[in-house]
């Protein structure tokens, strides 16, 4: 009872101070009672009511379609990552916390990447505050990057041969083994208050820059440069372009297929620039291209689809959301390999190309020679 008239007395402190009142029977007013009352109880309010078990209990009744539903991969899949994640997951004893285990960081994560919801949000279902759900996040995102980067690799010179032969098999043409784009990963706001993230539609994104195989399976990713910048400056200063240039991964006359918005090279082919005036064997040239380039676009909308996350992030920090696009193109190729469903997570409306650039740089001569000849076989 003590404890109860010091508490209510330091509230009617508080409102004396705040009011500016001059003496405390002005703060004894009816209403300024019952205010103070209520601060006292919040003040006693032993914790916030949580779910509880929600991991725990109710998610491991789930049917395998309900958990793909809530997670979008199967629970197959998500035990294989758990398999390999576990030892970096496991959590620090802290005094006064309960630990969080490394299923319930991994599904907290995956909560994460496959919906829109808040920190807030994802916390109240998991029983956890938001700045534990921040943690875990970031936990997580290292945790892949450390152990699973190398489901992204670029193929070598046997796997190229493979690739090539797929796309021939789709296109009639020879020698592509991939088609490279740039999509923009939309934010919430500009990272550190920088409007070099606003792209020509007017809203802040990241651009990510990849090269898909047929597919689907991401072979190369490269991203972090802010919304407003071309796709071929984001190209010249990736490592693809580095080791492209160096000619040590591509195979005899193998080479990427990508949009009118980057140059040609002898291992970058883009479509002939339509000014109006194209031949015929041009324009169908450019139909073969555009049809072999859908698989990049088609990876981008599952991506985006099957990890919704990406159609905004609302983290504020450049190498935060890096962490986080990578994560979602490495756990997109691990559902690549494990065969997961497709078609249902595929996302059509996309932000796309909000730039629209066309090619800035000088194109190759020995590039040009190649496009001329690749355009010849189709004749």
């Amino acid at each position: 009872m003590e404890d109860e008239v010091d508490n209510n007395m330091q509230c009617f402190m508080f409102i004396q101070n705040m009011t500016g009142l001059e003496n405390l029977a002005m703060a004894r007013h009816t209403q300024l009672n019952n205010l103070a009352i209520t601060i006292a109880a919040l003040l006693r309010r032993p914790h916030v009511p949580r779910i509880t078990c929600y991991a725990e209990t109710v998610i491991p009744t789930f049917a395998p379609v309900d958990f793909q539903s809530h997670f979008k991969i199967s629970a197959e899949t998500f035990e294989q990552i758990l398999d390999v994640l576990k030892n970096d997951l496991v959590p620090d004893i802290e005094r006064g916390k309960e630990p969080i285990a490394p299923d319930k960081k991994l599904l907290i994560f995956l909560c994460y990447m496959a919906n829109m919801e808040s920190h807030r949000e994802i916390g109240h279902y998991f029983g956890v505050c938001k700045a534990s759900v921040f943690n875990v996040i970031k936990t997580v995102v290292n945790a892949i990057l450390n152990n699973l980067c190398y489901l992204i690799k670029w193929p070598n010179l046997q796997e190229q041969d493979s690739i090539s032969r797929e796309f021939q098999l789709k296109s009639g043409m020879v020698g592509i083994i991939g088609a490279m784009d740039g999509s923009h990963i939309r934010l919430a706001s500009c990272p550190k208050g920088d409007s070099d993230y606003i792209n020509r539609k007017g809203f802040p994104s990241m651009q990510l820059q990849a090269v898909v195989d047929h597919n689907l399976m991401f072979r190369d990713v490269y991203a972090g440069w802010p919304g407003c910048t071309h796709d071929a400056r984001v190209f010249r200063n990736s490592s693809l372009s580095d080791r492209a240039e160096n000619g040590r991964i591509f195979g005899c006359n193998k080479f990427l297929i990508a949009d009118s918005a980057y140059p040609v090279k002898p291992y970058l082919i883009p479509p002939f620039k339509d000014n109006g005036h194209l031949l015929n064997l041009q324009k169908k040239f450019n139909k073969v291209i555009s049809s072999a380039r859908q698989v990049v676009e088609k990876a981008f909308g599952l991506l985006k689809g099957r990890f919704r996350r990406l159609r905004e992030v609302t983290s504020h920090e450049p190498s935060a959301i890096v962490g986080i696009i990578v994560c979602g193109c490495i756990l997109h190729n691990l559902t690549i390999i494990n065969h997961e469903d497709i078609e249902q997570f595929i996302d059509d409306n996309q932000d796309g190309h909000p730039n629209g650039f066309q090619n800035i740089f000088r194109n190759d001569n020995a590039g040009v020679r190649v496009r001329e000849n690749l355009m010849r076989t189709l004749a």
